[in-house]
C-alpha cells in the first residue's frame, strides 16, 4: 500500500541467450543485452472503478545490443510493463496469498536470522504463487527472499504460462525508518514466451521512493494506531 502511493524508479538489465542444448550445458549465443529504466507512479485521479491506476513511464532504454537509444518512447512496451509478474517476485507473501501457502522452519547460513521455506498448498490453482525461502531478522523484518518456482502465472498473463523455470534472490532495505522495500533482485530462468524466448539472466534495482498520494495514518505514525 505504501509503495503504490509513491513515485519510484526501476532499472532492469536483461541478458538473453539461446537455450542450452541439454540440461547442464552452457547457454548458446547471446540474443539480447538490454537495460531499461522506468518511473513508476500512481495516477493522481481515480479511474471509473474508484481505484488509482499505477503508471509506468520509460526514461531510458537501450537496443538489444546494449546501445543507448537516442529517442525513447515513454509508453513503449518493455519487460517492466509486466508489473504483476515482478510484484509476485517481490511480494509473494501478501496477506491475501498467505492462506494458500504452507510454511516450514529451516536454517539460515547467517547468524541472527530466521528462515522459513514456503510452498503452495496442493489445492492452490487459482492464485499466482511462488515457492522459496524467506529470511527475517530476529525482530521479524524482511531481509532476503529466494524464489525457486512460480505457479499459476497464466492468471497474470496467458503468455506467462510458457516460462519453464525461474529463480531469483531479492534483497530488502529500510524505507522511511519503518518499511522494508525491495531494492535489488538477481535471477535467471528459461522461457518459451514468444517475445522472451531462451535462457535469461536479469538484474533489477528499485528505489528513490517519494510519496505522492496521501498515506494512511498507520504509515506515518511512529506509534501503533488503535482501531
Amino acid at each position: 500500500m505504501v509503495r503504490d502511493r509513491c513515485t519510484y524508479r526501476q532499472r532492469l538489465a536483461v541478458e538473453r541467450y539461446d537455450k542450452p542444448r541439454r540440461p547442464g550445458d552452457a547457454p548458446g549465443r547471446q540474443r539480447q543485452n538490454r537495460e531499461t529504466e522506468v518511473i513508476i507512479e500512481p495516477s493522481t485521479r481515480p479511474d471509473e472503478t474508484g481505484q488509482y491506476p499505477v503508471l509506468t513511464r520509460i526514461v531510458s532504454d537501450t537496443d538489444d545490443n546494449g546501445r543507448p537509444k537516442s529517442r525513447v518512447d515513454p509508453k513503449g512496451l518493455t519487460i517492466l510493463s509486466a508489473q504483476g509478474f515482478f510484484d509476485l517476485i517481490f511480494f509473494p507473501l501478501t496477506p491475501e496469498r498467505v492462506a494458500y501457502y504452507e510454511f516450514e522452519p529451516t536454517t539460515s547460513p547467517r547468524d541472527g536470522e530466521l528462515a522459513f521455506r514456503f510452498r503452495p498448498r496442493t489445492r492452490s490453482r487459482t492464485v499466482p504463487l511462488a515457492s522459496g525461502v524467506i529470511y527475517l531478522s530476529e525482530q521479524g523484518e524482511m531481509l532476503t527472499l529466494t524464489i525457486d518456482g512460480m505457479y499459476n502465472l497464466e492468471i497474470l498473463d496467458k503468455n506467462l504460462k510458457n516460462i519453464r523455470s525461474i529463480s531469483a534472490t531479492v534483497d530488502y532495505s529500510q524505507f522511511n525508518d519503518r518499511f522494508r522495500m525491495p531494492t535489488l533482485a538477481r535471477g535467471e530462468g528459461i522461457s518459451d514466451v514468444s517475445r522472451f524466448d531462451g535462457y535469461f539472466k536479469f538484474s533489477f534495482e528499485e528505489g528513490n521512493y517519494r510519496p505522492v498520494l496521501k498515506m494512511p495514518a498507520w504509515a506515518t505514525s511512529r506509534r501503533p494506531v488503535r482501531d
